[in-house]
């Protein structure tokens, strides 16, 4: 499955939402989805198992959508472009 990452902090996403210097949007979170402009899910970071294991995937994985449904998201995603 994917990459587990072990981690000791709570998963903390940092949004620079007008480039590099600008103040960053921080949110701590257990699920994390991107979106590419269509609305598809092309990665995702969710705790995962015990002691802050955190599952990170890819769209270009081969088990991403075996990914997305171990955290709950009932969609298949077919990538045909990078």
């Amino acid at each position: 499955m994917a990459n587990d990452v072990s981690i000791d902090l709570i998963m903390r996403l940092e949004i620079i939402p007008d480039g590099i210097g600008s103040e960053p949007i921080i949110l701590n979170a257990s699920q994390v989805v991107v979106k590419g402009d269509n609305g598809d899910p092309v990665q995702i970071a969710a705790e995962h198992g015990p002691e802050g294991v955190l599952l990170l995937s890819n769209v270009d994985d081969e088990d991403f959508n075996e990914a997305l449904r171990s955290i709950g998201l009932d969609i298949t995603v077919i990538c045909k472009q990078l």
